[in-house]
């Protein structure tokens, strides 16, 4: 249809073009906001997933630094007579300072290997 148009005829067809292209545009618009959106929306989920696992890491070290704060981690044997400390045990002084049988002082330690004191209760 390769037909020249009257100038009424052109005018109302570029209008229309016209009125389509800004539908168009307006449709491309609220695309692009919507794309928009969705990405602010998975900005704020992560946002809020990373408080929520930062508040439970925090929570897992202060949980896990006061099981390690009295848990103890030093002993001291006299005979076959054991005790033990942990920094709780130490910060507060509320532990054993000398043998309950023999009275000599106890010396405690973290090796695991080490041999006992020679209980005074025991050879006499």
């Amino acid at each position: 249809m390769n037909q020249d148009l009257m100038f009424f005829e052109a005018e109302a067809e570029a209008a229309e073009a016209a009125k389509c292209d800004a539908q168009r545009a307006a449709e491309q618009h609220e695309r692009d906001a919507k794309a928009a959106a969705k990405v602010l929306l998975q900005v704020a989920r992560n946002k809020i997933k990373a408080e929520k696992q930062a508040k439970t890491e925090d929570w897992r070290r202060r949980t896990a630094q006061a099981r390690t704060y009295k848990n103890p981690d030093e002993h001291a044997m006299c005979g076959i007579r054991w005790y033990c400390r942990s920094q709780k045990d130490r910060d507060t002084g509320c532990y054993w300072h000398n043998c309950h049988k023999c009275g000599q002082p106890l010396i405690y330690t973290s090796d695991p290997h080490a041999k006992p004191q020679i209980c005074k209760a025991d050879t006499a």
